[in-house]
């Protein structure tokens, strides 16, 4: 047979708020029993008087119901006053320093009851602190894999190092110059991280190509969008970052892909992703171009803005930049050796 909730609280209670809840409720049977007692001894009373029992038991019955509601009365405004003080001493909230003070309550009963609220509200904020604490662990333990998801990518292709750091930057200050909320403004620059994740399923002879990629070529390299956004979607709490991995090839003018999405159906995280993405890409060394001034490629940006971009964002981006807020440092690609197969000697 099943508890019922009433037995199940009263079993999850500490001992001491027990002990508190025993004494209430003694508390309200004597209050209970007192005014009970007023009212018999008012029919009594009023009986022994009037001597006379018909005439006399309604008398009584009239006495002992004026006597009874006389002393709730009085009873009632004796504890509306302290009621008042035991909600005063409770609105207090948590003990100042550690040290439980219940105030200057004239009564010990109630007195314990604001020392048993604040013994609670501490073990509640120990309970919450502790998730809090827990929470914050999980979260840095899954911005680390992130992290270490994206340095995969960039080591993967030598002109790509550092190329996810770059973005999660740019865009993470885009967003902040947009008056975005920190929390959205976070997810972004994970977004960003993780943004080109997909490349890790592009086979090696496309992704290592320092040439001009074919026409089958890039498709292939296309799909890295989709592949991304599928090694995310089995991790629940990734979830919200799959538009900004998935959509930031996606143009205003519906010529992007995968989906070839337009204006309002592109999400506002992809739309600065791309931004920072092109603006990186545009700015470093790339085996099939030189990099470009930071100002030319704004005047580029600007141009498109509109037409392929967000142009809200080209215009924070354009903000920071040239107030110099975000600084565009000379990326060198760094030197790839390839491994020589051995050539076999002849006998």
């Amino acid at each position: 047979m099943r508890d019922s909730p009433r037995s199940q609280s009263r079993k999850t209670l500490s001992p001491e708020s027990a002990r508190v809840a025993r004494s209430v409720f003694a508390r309200f049977l004597a209050v209970c029993g007192a005014v009970s007692a007023v009212a018999v001894a008012t029919t009594v009373a009023v009986l022994r008087i009037t001597g006379s029992p018909g005439a006399g038991q309604s008398a009584g019955l009239v006495a002992g119901i004026f006597g009874s509601s006389l002393a709730a009365v009085l009873w009632s405004l004796t504890y509306e006053r302290r009621l008042h003080q035991l909600i005063r001493a409770m609105d207090r909230g948590l003990p100042v320093g550690g040290t439980e003070t219940a105030g200057d309550l004239p009564d010990r009963l109630l007195e314990e009851v604001v020392l048993a609220w604040q013994r609670a509200l501490v073990a509640l904020d120990d309970r919450a602190h502790e998730k809090r604490e827990e929470a914050r662990r999980s979260y840095e333990a899954l911005t680390g894999l992130i992290r270490m998801m994206a340095k995969a990518v960039d080591e993967r292709v030598a002109y790509l190092r550092g190329h996810s750091e770059r973005v999660a930057q740019y865009a993470e200050a885009i967003a902040r110059d947009m008056g975005l909320p920190e929390e959205q403004v976070e997810r972004i620059r994970l977004a960003a991280l993780l943004h080109d994740i997909g490349i890790l399923g592009v086979e090696d002879h496309v992704a290592l190509k320092e040439t001009p990629l074919s026409p089958e070529e890039f498709e292939i390299v296309k799909a890295h969008t989709v592949k991304g956004a599928a090694i995310l979607r089995p991790i629940g709490m990734l979830h919200d970052l799959i538009p900004g991995v998935e959509l930031h090839h996606e143009s205003l003018d519906g010529m992007g892909y995968p989906y070839g999405l337009k204006g309002d159906e592109i999400p506002l995280m992809p739309r600065i992703i791309s931004v920072a993405d092109s603006f990186d890409a545009m700015t470093t060394h790339r085996p099939y171009q030189a990099a470009m001034n930071p100002d030319y490629v704004l005047e580029i940006l600007g141009r498109l803005a509109g037409k392929r971009y967000d142009a809200t964002v080209v215009a924070a981006l354009t903000t920071l930049v040239r107030g110099g807020v975000l600084e565009v440092k000379d990326v060198r690609v760094p030197v790839m050796f390839r491994m020589r197969r051995p050539v076999p000697e002849m006998a």
